[in-house]
């Protein structure tokens, strides 16, 4: 099951134990393998849980079943094994992943490959110890360190070893291909050691100064470990060597600086007239992998290189075995699945007049001016699963109010660990670092609602703004009717009684305060009040928004804070034409890809025409 499914599950499971037991501490976990291992438990969660939450564990359940009944049959272990896999339903789905190829067939491939092994170790281990029974088998490969020896005399045959340099240590073969050396892969210079610093521990324990070892001594360390590491994997030849590289002429994809190494080593210093580069034959002919995608990309090709002559012998042959493909049914071979080929499948906007007046969010004016392309893909599935960080986001948002609200710390404290048990928030290291940021916002944030009683009086928390801004006359029929609605997440009045937007920010790094005056959600946030957005401040001129950042602590303002100032009259009208723009720009049917700083932190980038990865298939 998917991770979204079992999150599903494991949350149904938790509710009907919280039913059954409110005063206990449920797991989820353990409350499922008690209704693995017990029909009469597994058959009261499942007519319990919704058909939605119960989908994972009724497959398992199915499973497990059809192997107990062949077991209590007294049957042996292959059976068995044979049992429960047809009952997963996966061998047509694999297979069929399989035959279609790519990376899913790939997958497939090894996952058919594995429960192969799976068999043969059942069938190695049944002759050995026919008295044995399952609980048996699974402690047996629980406990294998290595893979199984097959003990089946097997001829040997034609193969091709494919395996990294590592692997390939202290064995020779008469002919070693080297692929894809290019420049940024071999060699690789990124930081070693990951999150635990391996490297500079590895300093420390052989009497270095971490800290005295600069960026480019550690750079030439990691540069000659994977030209020895390169060296390896070329020595490993007896007979010949290929070595291969792309260069696309554009610079996007290079041959790594070791193919120029290696043609020095290969280039006879002896004879001058003898060039290096000579030796190194840099063939641009690439033969055609035996494998159904590869024949179908080959026959396209043709096709497609033949469209001025269609009549031509290549182009005819290529067409017909195309045909003969798609009437198959194979993946890629009729046109209707050519990229660059199909038409749009609608421009219609998004909104229309008959709508009504155009609704956008203060985030959605924010986002539109950064980037429309990307404000339109993360609102049509765009958009990444909510990971820990946007979960803490979360959860900190709503413990705010709750500290808003006067509620004790805590009790405060304690929801939020009570909640941080229930989710899933990854490996135990970081979940316990993250729980302790949270802690750690909180606390921020109880000291700047503090210190700022002084200046700011509370009005609402998660209060809606609604203001609606009327089309310019002046500025043609074109223009848009725009309704700004939203929540803040609070509503404060300064000295004078104007109302003040305060937006609680969790992510790490506070923006410049020049950038806060061009924050354009806490703008239209203001043109929102300005134009009556909350009903009991009518036409009182708003006094401005803050932005405080609860992860970094402030010893003046318990919290990282960033002030927008209140707009003037001419500013105000600068931003009304801004939040127009981006009712525009929300309409559709096109899109603007817009590069800004927030490209370093989409996920979109596979989809943007402006980004090197987004380049259409159509392009030259």
């Amino acid at each position: 099951a998917d991770p979204g499914s079992m999150r599903r599950l494991r949350r149904g499971v938790r509710r009907l134990d919280d039913a059954d037991d409110p005063a206990g501490q449920p797991d989820s976990l353990t409350s499922l393998t008690r209704a693995i291992l017990d029909p009469e438990v597994g058959a009261r969660y499942r007519r319990r849980l919704t058909e939605t939450e119960a989908m994972p564990l009724a497959r398992v359940l199915d499973v497990v079943g059809a192997a107990q009944r062949v077991h209590d049959a007294r049957r042996g272990i292959e059976e068995t094994l044979w049992a429960a896999w047809q009952a997963t339903g996966l061998e047509r789905r694999w297979a069929a992943s399989a035959v279609r190829g790519g990376p899913a067939g790939e997958q497939a491939d090894r996952d058919l490959d594995a429960v192969m092994a799976m068999f043969e170790s059942a069938a190695d281990f049944t002759d050995t110890l026919p008295a044995a029974g399952p609980a048996g088998f699974v402690h047996y490969l629980s406990q294998l360190q290595i893979p199984r020896d097959s003990r089946t005399a097997t001829a040997a045959t034609e193969s091709v070893t494919v395996l990294s340099a590592h692997a390939a240590v202290g064995r020779e073969w008469e002919v070693v291909a080297v692929a894809g050396v290019q420049d940024g892969l071999w060699p690789s210079l990124r930081s070693r050691g990951g999150v635990l610093a391996t490297g500079q521990l590895v300093d420390i324990l052989d009497g270095m100064d971490a800290d005295a070892v600069d960026t480019v001594a550690r750079g030439a360390t990691a540069l000659a470990d994977e030209r020895r590491l390169f060296l390896v994997a070329c020595t490993r030849a007896r007979s010949r060597l290929l070595v291969t590289a792309v260069e696309d002429g554009s610079g996007d994809a290079s041959p790594s600086r070791f193919i120029t190494e290696l043609a020095d080593l290969i280039g006879d210093p002896d004879d001058p007239a003898e060039s290096a580069r000579a030796e190194v034959r840099l063939d641009p002919g690439v033969d055609r992998v035996l494998s159904l995608p590869s024949l179908v990309a080959t026959l396209r090709s043709a096709v497609i290189a033949g469209a001025d002559e269609p009549d031509a012998p290549r182009t005819r042959a290529a067409a017909r075995l195309l045909a003969e493909l798609a009437d198959s049914d194979i993946p890629g071979a009729h046109p209707r699945d050519w990229f660059g080929l199909a038409a749009p499948s609608t421009d219609a906007p998004l909104w229309t007049p008959e709508s009504g007046p155009l609704t956008l969010s203060p985030s959605n004016v924010d986002a539109l001016t950064r980037c429309s392309l990307r404000w339109v893909l993360e609102r049509n599935g765009g958009r990444d699963g909510d990971g820990t960080p946007a979960l803490t986001g979360s959860l900190v948002h709503t413990l705010v109010q709750a500290v808003a609200g006067q509620l004790d710390p805590a009790e405060v404290t304690a929801a939020l660990r009570d909640i941080w048990e229930r989710v899933d928030t990854g490996a135990g290291w970081y979940s316990a670092r993250e729980l302790e940021r949270a802690e750690g916002m909180l606390g921020h944030f109880r000291e700047w609602l503090r210190i700022s009683r002084s200046e700011l009086e509370e009005v609402g928390v998660e209060l809606p703004v609604d203001a609606t801004i009327p089309a310019d006359p002046a500025a043609g029929p074109d223009e848009l009717e725009v309704r700004l609605r939203g929540r803040v997440d609070r509503l404060e009045t300064d000295a004078e009684g104007r109302p003040v937007v305060v937006d609680v920010k969790t992510s790490k790094t506070p923006i410049t305060k020049a950038d806060a005056d061009e924050h354009a959600q806490m703008a239209a946030y203001q043109v929102a009040l300005a134009h009556g957005g909350v009903p009991q401040f009518g036409d009182t001129p708003p006094g401005g928004a803050r932005l405080v950042y609860v992860s970094t602590a402030n010893r003046n303002s318990g919290a990282a804070e960033r002030v927008q100032s209140p707009l003037t009259p001419e500013l105000l009208d600068e931003w009304i034409g801004v939040v127009r723009r981006a009712a525009r720009a929300s309409v559709g049917p096109t899109y603007s890809a817009t590069p800004n700083p927030g490209c370093v932190h989409c996920t979109l980038t596979t989809s943007c025409p402006a980004q090197i990865p987004g380049k259409a298939v159509t392009d030259d």
